[in-house]
């Protein structure tokens, strides 16, 4: 499995906007082939620093995601919003879940 996360940094006063658009793209790349979770996190203490992390079942899944120019249409909006962009893709080579049944009441509210 192959992670990519992707830290994005847009102006003050554009969070709401860049959520709602990171939702509507969510959508979208969660019906992609290879595709299994995306996540959205705010830094702590930086609030228009987001961390965008994105799980795919292998690399040349994700490969054919991030340079198809459908992906490029999709996340243009996200692109607008941007100040600056990191981006780095790692292999996962074990993911434990947690058994806690606090974890999973905690999850459920999210």
């Amino acid at each position: 499995m192959l992670r990519a996360e992707l830290a994005m940094t847009i102006a003050t006063g554009d969070e709401p906007a860049f959520e709602r658009e990171w939702l509507r793209v969510s959508e979208w790349v969660a019906d992609q082939p290879g595709s299994v979770r995306q996540t959205l996190a705010r830094l702590d203490g930086e609030q228009t620093t987001y961390l965008i992390t994105s799980d795919w079942v292998d690399e040349p899944s994700f490969r054919a995601f991030e340079t198809s120019n459908r992906q490029d249409e999709v996340t243009s909006g996200l692109r607008r919003l941007r100040q600056s962009a990191r981006m780095t893709v790692s292999t996962i080579l074990h993911h434990k879940e947690s058994t806690s049944s606090l974890v999973d009441a905690t999850m459920r509210d999210q």
